[in-house]
C-alpha cells in the first residue's frame, strides 16, 4: 500500500474516530492522536499554566471525563489580545473556549457556561485614589454618598453603564495606564477595580501617585464565564457538567480557597472590615442564577434580586 495511500486512511480513521466521539467537544490533533480543547493565554498573562482560569478548565474537564471522554487542554503559543481572542472564538479559528465579562454582545455572539468563574468576584470593587486621599471618603457611607465623586473607566466597559444607571458621576478614558495617569492629576476622584484585578495592578502601579482605598467596597453582580463557539453546544454542555460536579463534590470550592490568586484577592477585599454598598446590574442576562447562593462568594441581598439598590 503506498505511503500517500496509508496517510490518507489516517486521515479518514481520524475524522471517523472524532465523529464518533461521545462528546465531540474536542478536537482531534492528528499528529499526537490526542483529543485537545485550545485555550489562549491573555495578553497580560504571566504564568499562565498557574494561571486561575486555566487551571479551572483543567478541573472542569477532569470532572466531566467519566461522561465525555478524555481531552487535555492545550495552551496556544501566543498571548493574544482580549479582542483577537474574541474574533477567533467567534469564527472557530483554532480557539475552542474563552473567559470573558458576561455582556449583551456576548451573550448575541458566544454560547456561555452559565456559571460564575470566580463565585462573582468580578463584582467586588475596591478603588484606586490618589494618594493622600484617604480623609475625603471617610464620609462615604451610602451609595448616594459617592455622588459627590467622579469614578474613571474604560471607554465602553460595561461598568460605565453601570455607575451610570446608580446615578454615579463617570469620566471615560481610553486605557487603564491613561486612566492611571487621569486619576494621579485629579482628573477624577476613584477608579473601582475588581479585586482579582487589583492583586496584579498593586504591584504594576506601585511607582505611581495612587494607592488603594481602605474602607469601602462596591459590590454589584457581575460575573466573568467561559464561553464556547455558537456552534459548540456540546462543549457548553460538557463544562457545564464538568464545572456544577466540581461544585457538588466540593473541588471547586477547595480550589478558591487555595488558589494564590483568589486568596491574595479576599486579602485585598478584607470584607468584613469595609462598608459594603451594592449597586443594581440592569444589564445581567434573565439565566444569571442570583437566588443560587452556591455560586457566589456571598448570597445576594434581597433588594439586589429586586433592582433597588441606588
Amino acid at each position: 500500500m503506498s505511503r500517500q495511500k496509508n496517510v490518507f486512511i489516517s486521515v479518514i480513521f481520524s475524522l471517523i474516530i472524532l465523529s464518533s466521539f461521545d462528546g465531540l467537544t474536542c478536537q482531534m490533533d492528528l499528529k499526537s492522536k490526542e483529543t485537545r480543547l485550545y485555550f489562549p493565554p491573555k495578553l497580560s498573562s504571566i504564568n499562565t499554566e498557574q494561571d486561575y482560569v486555566y487551571q479551572l478548565l483543567q478541573l472542569a474537564l477532569a470532572n466531566s471525563e467519566s461522561r465525555y471522554g478524555k481531552c487535555s487542554l492545550h495552551l496556544l503559543d501566543n498571548k493574544l489580545p482580549l479582542k483577537r481572542i474574541e474574533h477567533m472564538l467567534g469564527f472557530d479559528r483554532g480557539i475552542d473556549i474563552g473567559a470573558f465579562t458576561v455582556t449583551e454582545d456576548r451573550e448575541q455572539r458566544f454560547l456561555p457556561i452559565r456559571i460564575p468563574i470566580s463565585k462573582g468576584l468580578r463584582g467586588y470593587r475596591v478603588s484606586f485614589i490618589k494618594k493622600g486621599d484617604q480623609t475625603r471618603f471617610h464620609g462615604v457611607n451610602q451609595v448616594r454618598d459617592l455622588k459627590n465623586f467622579t469614578a474613571g473607566q474604560g471607554d465602553g466597559w460595561a461598568d460605565s453603564k453601570i455607575f451610570k444607571y446608580n446615578n454615579l458621576p463617570v469620566v471615560e478614558a481610553g486605557s487603564i495606564n491613561t486612566i492611571i495617569d487621569m486619576l494621579s492629576y485629579q482628573r477624577f476622584d476613584y477608579f473601582p477595580r475588581g479585586a482579582l484585578e487589583s492583586v496584579f495592578e498593586l504591584d504594576e502601579f506601585k511607582n505611581k501617585p495612587v494607592e488603594l482605598e481602605s474602607n469601602l467596597l462596591l459590590i454589584y453582580p457581575s460575573l466573568t464565564v467561559f464561553y464556547v463557539n455558537k456552534d459548540n453546544k456540546l462543549l457548553r454542555d460538557r463544562l457545564e457538567f464538568g464545572l456544577n460536579t466540581a461544585i457538588d463534590n466540593g473541588q471547586f470550592e477547595q480550589f478558591f480557597n487555595s488558589h494564590p490568586i483568589s486568596v491574595e484577592a479576599l486579602t485585598l477585599l478584607n470584607l468584613d472590615k469595609r462598608k459594603k454598598l451594592f449597586l443594581c446590574n440592569p444589564y445581567l442576562p434573565k439565566w444569571v442564577p442570583l437566588m443560587q447562593d452556591k455560586y457566589w462568594l456571598q448570597p445576594w441581598p434581597e433588594h439586589v434580586h429586586k433592582d433597588q439598590c441606588s
